[in-house]
């Protein structure tokens, strides 16, 4: 749950408030060694799309094209086909460093891991420079990873939120000029962003206030939003969802250890939800971080196995079992910040590894 703080003034940095009314008493680490990540959430079981089944053509003895040549040759045992040279298939994109995000105030911050066994390998802080005039409240940082890479990111501003593009973020500690988007239309309040395993953007809306269920709704972009059109429908009403509220979206990771989008986890203030987010329920699983948490699929990784983090309100980085959330010890720890607000007061983001999707088409 997020509460918001005033700050008078005019001030140049997207700055995330202060959490001072919160409770996060409930967040003890529970220390194990998970970092291997070697057991898995049953959950919900995610919609799929099975491929279409195949189909054998016959070969003649008389079809040329421009690329394969079909000739016969009649021995004893019948005829042989020579295919003459197949094309080559083109290899697939290399797979990205495991990595996370988060970003608050003027920060952004990169987490690259180690991909032998998942443990943090360097944290870098890059600064955002070019930050538009930002008066009154402002609180709820969110962030989320798109298919190429780059980070889309909100604050929330008097009581609505507004949306900015990192198009290529800076690994080596860089300054950042970010591009604004816009402000979400309808007065509309954003706690958590979220990409889908097609590349769809998700937004979800706190409704009436940062620690209830009213007015709660998922929401998925249907416009150009790079562009500025921050278009919308509503994908799930979630007034009766299990969570009185979610502070940021993680994929979650099926019962074979793979990554998915949907179920997912979905973190409030510490409490973290196996969530189906098309319907709203799911299962409590217990304690772990505050505000940040995201999955990390196997294939990027030596070992194969797919891992979760989370990050607490003091910018802790932990590695949390995926069924009991014992956590690790403190991977690494955020720069604090020059306000005093508190340097974990934001959510997590990260890459996602080619996945069946379990979100509606449209």
């Amino acid at each position: 749950m997020r509460r918001s703080v005033a700050m008078f003034g005019t001030v140049l940095t997207l700055a995330c408030g202060s959490s001072g009314g919160r409770d996060v008493s409930a967040t003890a680490v529970v220390t194990s060694d998970p970092t291997t990540g070697t057991t898995t959430t049953g959950g919900l079981t995610p919609t799929t799309t099975e491929p279409a089944s195949s189909t054998t053509q016959q070969a003649t003895t008389d079809t040329t094209g421009p690329d394969i040549t079909t000739s016969t040759t009649t021995t004893g045992g019948g005829p042989i086909f020579d295919l003459g040279g197949l094309p080559d298939m083109p290899p697939p994109p290399p797979l990205p460093l495991p990595q996370l995000w988060y970003s608050v105030e003027d920060l952004l911050i990169y987490i690259e891991l180690n991909q032998a066994d998942g443990s943090v390998a360097q944290l870098v802080t890059n600064t955002i420079v070019n930050d538009p005039t930002i008066p009154g409240v402002v609180n709820s940082c969110s962030l989320t990873m798109l298919e190429d890479g780059s980070l889309l990111g909100g604050r929330g501003v008097d009581g609505q939120t507004r949306l900015f593009h990192v198009p290529a973020p800076p690994t080596d500690g860089s300054d950042v000029e970010v591009v604004i988007l816009g402000d979400m239309p309808d007065g509309i309040y954003v706690e958590a962003l979220y990409t889908d395993c097609d590349g769809r953007v998700y937004l979800m809306d706190t409704g009436l206030d940062s620690v209830s269920n009213i007015g709660n709704r998922l929401l998925r972009f249907t416009g150009d939003y790079l562009a500025g059109d921050l278009s919308y429908e509503v994908i799930t009403d979630l007034m009766v969802a299990v969570s009185a509220d979610i502070d940021d979206m993680g994929p979650g990771i099926d019962a074979q250890g793979a990554v998915i989008d949907n179920p997912g986890f979905g973190i409030d203030s510490g409490a973290i939800y196996n969530l189906d987010y098309t319907t709203g329920t799911g299962t409590m699983l217990g304690m772990g971080g505050t505000y940040g948490i995201h999955s990390l699929g196997g294939p990027l990784f030596d070992d194969g196995v797919s891992r979760l983090y989370v990050l607490s309100v003091d910018a802790e980085v932990f590695a949390a079992d995926p069924v009991t959330l014992a956590l690790s010890p403190v991977l690494a720890t955020g720069p604090t910040l020059a306000s005093g607000n508190p340097p974990g007061d934001t959510g997590f983001a990260g890459p996602l590894t080619e996945c069946n999707t379990g979100f509606p088409q449209g």
